[in-house]
């Protein structure tokens, strides 16, 4: 991600509008809306979460992902209550595509059989968008972990 000086106000828009659909993200992970993630998500999109759940985990669209949110982090899950924040944006926009590498840190409070525990994580998405007619979309995520603490288990299904 390159730095530079003079940003063109249309630059500085798009930065902002990328931001808050990492915003929204979380707000929709936190408020278990999954199915809102047309708001952050292309239909097409392909999460590579390989690094973080083990090789070939690649979820190939938002369907998917979606299924993957309601089965790790919904009401028949092991996960209750989650917090998710965003930090550190390193946005490049080149027209009408862009790339990103932001870090995360999400909590995550266990319940039915991990009740009382919380799973913490610290990690980065690295992602390409795409500028749609809906606003800017994640078309492709690499998704890592650096630092997790508690028990797996909270959102594992």
């Amino acid at each position: 991600m390159e730095e530079r000086e003079g940003m063109s106000l249309q630059e500085l828009i798009d930065k902002d509008a990328i931001e808050q659909v990492y915003v929204r993200y979380c707000e929709i992970v936190d408020s278990k809306t999954f199915d809102r993630m047309d708001e952050v998500f292309t239909e097409d999109c392909v999460g590579d979460y390989s690094q973080a759940l083990g090789p070939g985990v690649i979820s190939p669209n938002r369907a998917s992902l979606i299924a993957s949110m309601h089965a790790n982090l919904g009401p028949q899950s092991s996960c209750g209550a989650t917090h998710h924040n965003v930090l550190n944006f390193r946005i490049s926009v080149d027209g009408d595509v862009a790339r990103a590498k932001v870090h995360y840190y999400a909590v995550h409070r266990g319940r039915g059989a991990q009740d009382g525990a919380l799973y913490s994580m610290w990690g980065q998405y690295a992602d390409e968008l795409r500028r749609t007619p809906a606003g800017w979309r994640v078309a492709r995520r690499v998704y890592t972990v650096a630092l997790t603490e508690g028990p797996p288990a909270v959102v594992a299904g």
